[in-house]
């Protein structure tokens, strides 16, 4: 699928690994996604960590697994590698 128009399709990151191992459920404000698709962008690239704002995306169903579209301007920040 190739995203148009600044949106960037993203799948929130639902669980977290402590440094022991420990796996942590995901909360209700969970803001944190990985970017699987999006158009021309030279901050934002495909398997970049971002901060989301919450409810300003539409969820999709691809090939059974929920994501979201979310215009780049609702992309609050990018974590640094």
């Amino acid at each position: 699928m190739k995203m148009k128009n600044n949106y960037v399709l993203i799948e929130e990151i639902s669980e977290l690994q402590t440094a022991s191992g420990l796996w942590l459920p995901p909360d209700a404000n969970n803001r944190r996604a990985i970017v699987l698709e999006i158009s021309e962008d030279e901050e934002i690239k495909v398997g970049d960590e971002v901060l989301k704002n919450i409810g300003k995306g539409t969820q999709i169903r691809i090939e059974g697994k929920w994501v979201e579209a979310i215009h780049r301007n609702n992309l609050m920040a990018v974590k640094n590698k």
